[in-house]
């Protein structure tokens, strides 16, 4: 029984991990003008419900930020998912490989470009969602164990 469960986690770890990488493709592979009606209309709805002006600059970079913490979270959950003793590492390099592969793809998007700040906003939400879900996992450990008492002996 116990198998199984670890199973149905495998797949549920893996379906939202490729969904959040398809929505990062998709974004990155809009033209620049595209690109720009996105933002703006994310800009938009920010400022209206802000009831304030929100610069593009901090939506397109809190946008990179968001989508890169989902992928790190993920990542992470992912490979913990498959009990990899160093999931904190992997998850960190997977991750930033494929924010390095998304910066590469837009070099051949019209209107885009590889941009190295981008990758740092990248890592940065990387280590913040993995950061988020370690932390997550720590706390449910910590209860369980309070729960639970294993005998050392």
């Amino acid at each position: 029984m116990k198998k199984q469960g670890s199973k149905i986690y495998k797949v549920i770890s893996v379906l939202p991990l490729i969904a959040v990488m398809i929505t990062i493709f998709v974004l990155s592979h809009q033209d620049g003008t595209d690109s720009t009606k996105t933002s703006g209309f994310v800009t938009y709805i920010l400022s209206f419900v802000f009831g304030k002006n929100v610069p593009e600059a901090i939506v397109r970079t809190f946008g990179h930020f968001t989508e890169f913490a989902a992928l790190g979270f993920l990542t992470f959950n992912c490979i913990y998912a498959f009990k990899n003793k160093k999931c904190l590492l992997i998850s960190v390099l997977c991750a930033w490989f494929y924010a390095w592969t998304d910066e590469i793809h837009q070099i051949f998007i019209p209107g885009r470009a590889f941009q190295l700040i981008d990758l740092a906003v990248d890592l940065c939400g990387i280590i913040s969602g993995i950061a988020v879900i370690y932390a997550v996992i720590l706390l449910f450990e910590k209860i369980r164990s309070k729960k639970h008492p294993h005998n050392n002996i």
